[in-house]
């Protein structure tokens, strides 16, 4: 059945049936989806907590491992080891040697070899002894990687576990000894947690390859997921991802160990993740089915409750009284009986509001304004004129614009302008007689007037023309307290003249810009005079804009006031001074553009400045505003901005002195790489550190060469050579300075070794 012909009963009903079912459905639906996720959510969670416990424990363990052999290497009985060949007549070394070795190999750790190298007489120690080996590259070609990279020590995956790799001594070219602990996937296994009932857990190298998991099998599937790789190649140290691997789609939590690389995941389904939400959902099914029939009920029981009092009002109509209709087969709606009751009404209404006349003074304001803006021809115009019983002789005829000058510093806020442009209005009736106007106007933020007369003298013309703006000028300062300046066009003698004339009134009240506030003004004499051409201040607007750049606000504020003055000095023409003003507008904000900053930043949710500027009437309002909104702010975001700078410049020079002090590091070099001048560089390293390149240079090397001095075996010639001095006695000299010690004196009083210098 087609809704438009179905009762309304009918329609009462759809609608009942309607507005409980709708919200009825949102319901369920919501709480299906809340539900999965919420279960999805909390399997996350779970998840996290899962891979994060077994990093820990794998972690703690590497950890323990890594202590224990630097441990042994930095102890007396591992640096003997260096300058031991292997004799087996020197048996006390060797055997505290695999002692030490074995009390590494304990069941905690889960290590269960570990192979000690020397690289300089070729033997090696573990389980199986001690023995020697000849060729040096075969034995240790696994390791020639670890031995030829700048690492000290790496974890890495081999086919029975993962084997820690460390070198002896530090930062030295070639090791004395190479350290490899073992530990089994078996160990390995213990340590990963393994309550994960949705899914599977596992760890992955830096490369992405698996090195333990629950379910290998699953999680090598997922590994050749391109969609895994590109989203654990990220930065994010931990996270989720939503992978589709054979049409099903997989929720993987990572986490991304910032200690070894190693990447630790876990998979779960979410078909298993959501079947229980889909247990929820059938229970929701239910209970909304239960809902709907009770909304069936009452949308049966409450529609024709409401459709009673419809029955008697139609009873009412049709002359019945409080008797029922009989049920007589009529199929046509009681609403459409009464619809058309109510229609025979309204049409008699509408006859007689045809006869009521209409309001004569709106119909003569809406002439007025289609007149000003040529909307209309010279035969309508005449009409117009006869209907409304206007003076339809004038000889001349002038436009007379009013406007108020500005609000600022009155009891009125710019919301009441068009109350006061009324209250104007009503001022210029009884000012000009009836018979010299037609009515008045109020257009945006302009009254406009069009005024004329029967004289032929032109003087005599202005003379009244002159009164009249006086007088409105005398009466809105006494009456609304407001000032206001009148613009008056050239006199035409056409009516299809008056749209020129208003364009002429408008345009000489942009003149008040030069005269002043509370200003008569006269088309004819703004637009009078030598065309000579205007000069625009360059040099003003450069000394301008350099005050700006280098943070001068009061130098800035006085330029700006010269600026404005020789705007506004003659030969004065609007249009070429509102260019000049969108031309300083523009370099201003291209100051902020050059040194990439966003001109959102001016905005502060206002309207756009082009807008605000263009609202501006009055010199002294152009001037405060260029300085409130926009010098002032352009100087702190230009300040804020060299200050970040600076910051920015001094952090990237100390961080290439930290990362490559042992090289021939200069301050045009680092200055090349940052693209700034070495001058400007080196002026605002020493204003962020206080010292210059060198000194902090130097004091870098210095604290360097004293923790080499302290932690290590390098000799002072080494730590010289490593520092890039041309000769070890200029770097003791430099050494004994600043410290009041020699280097080898500065050994043995802070770490007990004999000096050699």
């Amino acid at each position: 059945m087609n809704f438009r012909q179905m009762t309304y009963l009918n329609k009462l009903l759809v609608y009942g049936l309607l507005l409980g079912v709708i919200p009825l459905a949102i319901l369920g639906f919501l709480s299906y989806f809340r539900a999965s996720a919420t279960i999805q959510k909390y399997v996350e969670a779970g998840n996290l907590q899962i891979i994060k416990h077994s990093q820990l424990a794998v972690e703690q363990n590497m950890k323990t491992v890594e202590t224990a052999l630097v441990a042994f290497l930095n102890s007396p009985q591992g640096t003997d080891l260096y300058n031991i060949p292997l004799d087996y007549n020197k048996y006390e070394p060797f055997s505290r040697l695999e002692s030490s070795m074995r009390q590494i190999q304990i069941y905690e750790t889960g290590v269960f070899d570990v192979t000690l190298y020397n690289l300089q007489y070729l033997w090696r120690v573990n389980n199986a002894g001690i023995t020697t080996f000849d060729n040096k590259e075969e034995e240790l070609q696994p390791y020639q990687d670890f031995l030829n990279s700048s690492l000290n020590s790496a974890w890495i995956k081999y086919e029975k576990g993962i084997r820690f790799l460390k070198k002896s001594p530090l930062y030295v070219t070639n090791p004395a000894m190479l350290v490899v602990a073992d530990i089994p996937y078996s160990h390995l296994s213990k340590l990963l947690l393994r309550a994960n009932p949705l899914g599977s857990t596992a760890i992955l190298d830096n490369q992405m390859e698996l090195i333990i998991g629950q379910d290998q099998g699953s999680v090598h599937q997922l590994l050749g997921n391109a969609e895994l790789k590109n989203g654990l190649s990220g930065d994010d140290l931990e996270g989720q991802l939503a992978v589709k691997q054979d049409g099903q789609m997989y929720e993987v939590t990572f986490v991304h160990s910032s200690f070894s690389g190693w990447y630790y995941i876990a998979a779960a389904s979410i078909d298993k993740i959501t079947r229980e939400s889909r247990s929820i959902g059938q229970y929701i099914w239910w209970i909304c089915a239960g809902i709907l029939l009770l909304i069936l009920l009452a949308a049966w029981f409450g529609s024709n409750n409401m459709y009673r009092p419809i029955r008697k009002l139609h009873s009412v109509l049709a002359g019945l009284g409080d008797k029922t209709p009989d049920a007589s087969g009529r199929t046509e709606d009681h609403i459409q009986q009464i619809g058309q009751s109510v229609k025979m009404l309204l049409d008699r209404e509408k006859k007689m509001s045809s006869q009521i006349e209409g309001y004569a003074t709106q119909l003569e304001a809406f002439f007025v304004q289609k007149l000003i803006l040529g909307d209309m021809r010279k035969r309508e115009i005449t009409e117009k004129l006869s209907m409304f019983s206007y003076a339809a002789d004038w000889r001349k005829m002038t436009v007379m614009a009013v406007e108020i000058d500005t609000l600022e510093g009155t009891r009125y806020s710019r919301n009441d302008q068009d109350l006061l442009l009324f209250a104007i209005s009503n001022m210029v009736s009884e000012i000009i007689p009836e018979t010299n106007r037609l009515t008045p106007i109020v257009s945006n933020s302009s009254q406009l007037n069009v005024v004329g007369t029967v004289q032929v003298d032109p003087e005599a013309w202005n003379t009244e023309l002159q009164l009249w703006a006086e007088e409105i000028q005398k009466a809105s300062s006494n009456y609304l307290d407001v000032t206001v300046s009148v613009a008056l066009s050239k006199p035409v003698e056409q009516w299809t003249d008056v749209p020129r004339a208003y364009r002429e009134a408008m345009e000489a009240l942009h003149y008040r810009m030069r005269l002043g506030n509370e200003s008569i003004i006269y088309s004819e004499d703004v637009n009078s005079g030598s065309a000579e051409a205007v000069q625009y201040p360059l040099k003003l607007e450069q000394e301008l804009l350099a005050l700006i750049k280098s943070g001068y606000r009061l130098r800035a504020e006085e330029k700006l006031h010269s600026f404005m003055q020789e705007l506004v000095r003659p030969p004065f023409h609007f249009q070429e001074y509102q260019l000049s003003l969108f031309r300083m507008l523009t370099e201003i904000t291209s100051l902020l553009q050059a040194e990439g900053i966003p001109l959102r930043e001016l905005g502060d949710g206002e309207a756009p400045l082009i807008e605000q500027m263009t609202q501006l009437r009055t010199v002294e309002e152009m001037e405060d505003w260029f300085l409130q909104r926009l010098i002032t702010p352009v100087i702190s975001l230009l300040e804020q901005r060299r200050s970040t700078q600076f910051q920015n410049i001094s952090d990237a020079v100390i961080q290439m002195i930290h990362e490559e002090f042992d090289t021939l590091l200069t301050l045009e070099l680092c200055a090349s790489r940052i693209h700034y001048h070495p001058h400007y560089v080196s002026k605002v390293f020493r204003q962020e550190t206080g010292v210059n390149f060198s000194e902090y240079l130097l004091k870098h090397r210095l604290e360097m060469a004293k923790s080499w001095l302290t932690e290590t075996n390098m000799t002072v010639t080494e730590i010289a050579e490593k520092l890039k001095y041309t000769n070890p006695t200029n770097f003791i000299r430099y050494f004994r300075k600043i410290e009041g010690i020699t280097p080898g004196q500065y050994r043995e009083r802070n770490s007990g070794v004999v000096s050699e210098d």
